[in-house]
């Protein structure tokens, strides 16, 4: 189950994730299957703006999917190098470790 505030967020659509949000999207609802959340999506996109917003609203840059990956992984996958160093600035693990013993680093570097 994805919402479509995850399909806005994956497009990188500022204007339609800022409306679903405003019909009350939840900003925190977990995707069934890996456990992301819409930040997730906003960070692959590479989108800062986006990412920013929902930031702003409370997304938790440190949450973990299941595979342990958090969306700063996304972010490095993105090859967005603002969006990494705004996401690191505000506390992003750059150390955090995924079930494959795997850090952002290596999204960096494989995108």
């Amino acid at each position: 189950g994805k919402t479509p505030l995850f399909y806005a967020c994956s497009s990188g659509n500022e204007r339609l994730v800022k409306y679903l949000v405003d019909q009350g999207a939840n900003i925190h609802k977990k995707e069934k299957y890996r456990d992301e959340t819409p930040l997730f999506n906003a960070c692959f996109s590479g989108n800062t703006t986006l990412v920013k917003y929902l930031v702003e609203l409370g997304a938790d840059i440190n949450k973990k999917d299941k595979g342990s990956q958090t969306p700063l992984c996304n972010a490095c996958s993105s090859g967005n190098t603002t969006l990494v160093k705004y996401l690191v600035e505000l506390g992003a693990d750059i150390n955090k470790k995924d079930k494959y013993g795997q850090t952002p680093l290596f999204n960096a570097c494989s995108s």
